[in-house]
Parts: structure tokens; sequence; C-alpha cells
């Protein structure tokens, strides 16, 4: 079992936050999915200060290439210090986020699960994603799957996907042929990957700055749901012009903490 130190990091605080769908809770941890790989992540100590422990999904160990892999996943090459002190939050939103870091997850993932996630809620889409996993071998099934999947009228009954399955249809016979430009080009502006995700059906701001917050590492972009919306409306937050994707995270389990108060 390979394991890193970390610190301002939280498992937990992670799969809580609204930005991942790929990740089931097991015995030991969390069970990841990642593009075609998968592993499996537990965590000692505090979100302030602790130890990452790294197996295959197996239970194998993993190796040095695969090691950096999750590292880079969890954005551990990320100085999370150093930007939350540039953000400078309120203490008691820094407080109700600690630990979360905004992944680097595969595109492919992040859009399947953004579509599906549209006026829907947690449970609904997890038990969605966890039939799509199982159908893929326990990751997201990559575009031609996929619509072979959507095309098997039992199997997408079973998904309830109700006004979202045309969308997801449309996704994956686009992705059959095409990936978003940011994949193959760095200097790809965040205003022109919202255009080019946007021409797909079913995708609008919201999923598509998900798409770009989450797949594509633009940490400036900031997805704006009902919680986002009321913290600009009540608390006048102004988003950060670099890191305001990593800000709404904190901000998003700030205003649900409050919700629940």
């Amino acid at each position: 079992m390979a394991s890193i130190e970390t610190t301002l990091f939280s498992l937990d605080a992670i799969a809580a936050s609204g930005q991942v769908f790929t990740w089931r809770r097991v015995k030991d941890g969390w069970l990841v999915a990642s593009g075609r790989r998968r592993c499996l992540l537990s965590q000692e100590g505090s979100a302030e200060k602790g130890t990452i422990y790294v197996r295959q999904a197996n239970g194998d160990d993993v190796d040095a290439d695969e090691l950096a892999f999750w590292r880079h996943y969890l954005a551990l090459d990320v100085d999370y210090e150093k930007i939350l002190g540039e953000l400078a939050m309120p203490g008691e939103v820094t407080e109700v986020g600690a630990g979360i870091r905004v992944l680097v997850q595969d595109w492919w993932d992040t859009a399947v699960s953004f579509v599906i996630s549209q006026n829907s809620n947690i449970v609904r889409i997890q038990r969605t994603m966890d039939a799509l996993l199982e159908a893929g071998g326990g990751c997201v099934p990559k575009p031609g799957e996929l619509a072979g999947l959507l095309a098997d009228e039992a199997f997408a009954a079973r998904l309830k996907l109700g006004y979202r399955r045309p969308y997801l249809e449309v996704l994956a016979t686009r992705a059959l042929a095409w990936h978003p430009a940011r994949l193959d080009r760095e200097d790809v502006s965040l205003e022109e990957s919202m255009t080019e995700l946007e021409e797909c059906p079913g995708v609008g701001p919201k999923v598509a700055s998900c798409i770009c917050l989450f797949g594509l590492g633009y940490l400036e972009a900031v997805p704006r749901d009902t919680w986002i919306k009321r913290a600009e409306r009540e608390h006048h937050v102004v988003w950060d012009a670099r890191w305001g994707g990593i800000q709404q995270q904190f901000v998003f389990a700030w205003m649900r903490e409050k919700g629940r108060g």
C-alpha cells in the first residue's frame, strides 16, 4: 500500500462537495474511478494533516506511475495553503469546507455526471451513476459504450433519465469524434470552452462550467446553482479571478451547512 502525507485535505469533505459522482463508499474508504483507472483510497488523520493510503482496486500495491496519477487527480500537487491565503475567505467558510480540493477529473466522467445531474438529487444521481459504473466494469462507459447502452431500451429505462436521456445520447454520439479543444491546447480560454460545450444540446451554462472546473482544469470557473446564486445575492460574494472555482467549493459547503441550521 502506497501512502502520501497530506495537509488541508479530506476525502470525506471532497466526497460531499458535489464535484464527483464516481466514488463509492466501501468498508475501508472510497473506491474511486477516473477514466479507465480505479483505486482504493483511505485516510488517517484530520483535514489539517494526515496520510492518504492508495491501493489498486483489487487491493494490490500501486507503482510509482500509478501513485503519481492519483496524486495529481487528488490535486495534491497544488499549493492550497497559498491559494487559501490569497482567497482570504471568512474563517467560518474555511472551517466548514476544511479539506476540500478541486479534483483533476477525467473530462468525460464529469460531462456524463453533470448532464445526468440536471434538476435531480444526490440519491438519484448516484443511483444512475452506479448503474453506469457497473455496466462499464467499474468505470464510466466511454462514448461508444454509452451510446450502445442507451440504445438498449431495457437498460435505458432502468436509468430513469427522463428528459436527460436524449441529451446524454447526443453527447455520446458527438464525443465519438470530438473532445474539448482544451485537451489539446492550454491556451483555450474559459469563455471559448464554455461556448464549445454549450453547443451540445442539454449543456447549459451551469453544466458547462462544472465540466470546465472539474474536468478541464479551469480553476477560475464558478458553477452557479441555487446555493451559489443565494450566496451572491444575500452575502454579496465576489469571485476571485484566478481561484473562483476553489472558492465556490468552500462557499457551496458553507451555504449548505447554513441551510441545514
